[in-house]
């Protein structure tokens, strides 16, 4: 038994020393734990890239995007100022400012691109029904007691992001679109514009600005506030300056 046990600790001192005076066992076991500590890093690091990426490269197209299409049906009431006062629904402007002429219409809005800001490209097109009993207004007057009718179509690029969340409950979206307006014939505040300028109305810049509200729990589903303008840019299209401006609202249903 005692030879046994001696010949149990010789083998084991044996192996001891084997491990202490032979750098490739330990080399080997540190190469284990680096290639073991590395390939944690390693699976990390993507994750760090990516959020890092969202700061670094706010233009660069996300590699998972979330691109959606759209359909808006609104209603709303045009305004006889300025791009300004029709931001505050003509708040602080004469009482003209409210005159009866009216919009209906629908768009339909499709994502092509999305960014690492979140930032979203795509396109718009619209049809409007515009009409009312001014065929020229707001300085000068000209009412008539049939209702006057007006067709819009406007395409354009639109941009929008995805939004922040309002208390965890409302998601709050601005968007923007910019392309070109076309009309069947002048109407209201256009109507004026066009006489005083000796241009044409009939095709000028849209502008659109957006400002939309959903359920967190509804996410697709919008309450859509916009200001529709229609401007020649300071004379850049039809000798125009500013043609009409409109304050909607309506409900936009993404999918």
């Amino acid at each position: 038994m005692s030879s046994l046990f001696r010949s149990v600790i010789l083998t084991c001192l044996c192996c001891l020393a084997l491990g202490l005076f032979n750098p490739t066992i330990g080399l080997a076991t540190d190469l284990a734990i680096d290639q073991q500590t590395s390939s944690d890093i390693e699976a990390d690091k993507p994750l760090a890239d990516d959020s890092l990426s969202y700061l670094l490269t706010p233009f660069k197209l996300a590699s998972q995007p979330n691109l959606k299409q759209s359909v808006f049906g609104f209603a709303g009431r045009m305004d006889s100022g300025n791009l300004g006062s029709t931001f505050v629904f003509g708040y602080g402007a004469p009482e003209r400012i409210f005159y009866d002429n009216y919009i209906v219409g629908g768009a339909y809005q499709r994502d092509f691109f999305q960014f690492n800001s979140g930032l979203l490209l795509g396109a718009e097109v619209g049809l409007a029904d515009r009409f009312g009993h001014y065929s020229v207004c707001c300085n000068t007057i000209v009412y008539s007691n049939n209702l006057v009718q007006s067709a819009e179509f406007w395409a354009g690029a639109s941009f929008r992001t995805n939004g922040f969340a309002l208390f965890d409950m409302v998601k709050v979206s601005p968007g923007f679109v910019f392309g070109l307006s076309f009309i069947s014939n002048p109407i209201g505040q256009e109507g004026e514009h066009q006489i005083i300028h000796q241009g044409s109305a009939k095709m000028l810049f849209y502008l659109g600005f957006d400002l939309a509200f959903a359920f967190t729990s509804l996410p697709d589903t919008e309450l859509v506030f916009r200001l529709q303008h229609r401007s020649g840019a300071y004379g850049t299209l039809g000798a125009m300056k500013e043609g009409n401006n409109a304050n909607v609202v309506g409900i936009r249903q993404r999918f």
